[in-house]
């Protein structure tokens, strides 16, 4: 009696099942970018779509800047800014360069009082380009320097190991131009051509 083989056969079906699971990819994909709302494209092909953020009802999604927005405030991390032995300053676009040494003293100076981060409110959360999940979160607290009231920026860049890293940034608080939560939401809201649950 012969030997039978089923090497071909079993060949056969794990190409079925790959090429299958690459049309299944294929097909979501492409009803993604036919069916999607909210989105924002970065030119080169490079598209970030927050349909499904603005579907879970958790968030708002902003189509200007890519940002997807907590409904509810994400609480600062406290305990590792209370551990952060040194400051990281990030890119301040809206000084001029003696502007922007002013901006650093006044931080520096804000962030020696023990327990500076202790207010910090939760703005809003950046959408990884590649990804598209929840890479970084930014938050500010208000303080007085100088006697001029300012408002420090913390971005939590989130890292893949899990562990995060920190920039801070400051501006001059103005209450009608700047942007919190609930202004964050607003321009969301304003930025999509469709409206989001409950807004």
């Amino acid at each position: 009696m012969g030997t039978l083989n089923f090497f071909p056969n079993k060949t056969l079906r794990i190409a079925i099942m790959v090429f299958s699971l690459f049309l299944l990819v294929a097909i979501d994909y492409g009803i993604r970018v036919l069916t999607s709302v909210y989105k924002k494209d970065l030119g080169n092909g490079v598209v970030i779509y927050g349909d499904d953020y603005v579907r879970s009802g958790l968030w708002v999604f902003d189509c200007k800047y890519s940002r997807a927005i907590s409904r509810e405030r994400l609480p600062a991390p406290l305990a590792e800014l209370s551990v952060l032995e040194t400051l990281t300053f990030g890119q301040m676009y809206y000084f001029n360069g003696r502007d922007v040494a002013s901006a650093k003293e006044a931080i520096t100076a804000i962030t020696a009082v023990p327990e500076w981060h202790k207010d910090l409110q939760y703005i809003y959360s950046g959408v990884g380009a590649t990804s598209g999940d929840i890479v970084s979160h930014k938050f500010f607290v208000l303080a007085d320097h100088a006697g001029v009231k300012w408002a420090v920026e913390v971005s939590e860049s989130l890292r893949l190991s899990g562990s995060a890293r920190f920039v801070l940034t400051g501006r001059p608080y103005n209450p009608e131009t700047y942007v919190d939560h609930t202004k964050a939401i607003e321009a969301a809201v304003k930025s999509c051509p469709a409206p989001q649950q409950g807004l």
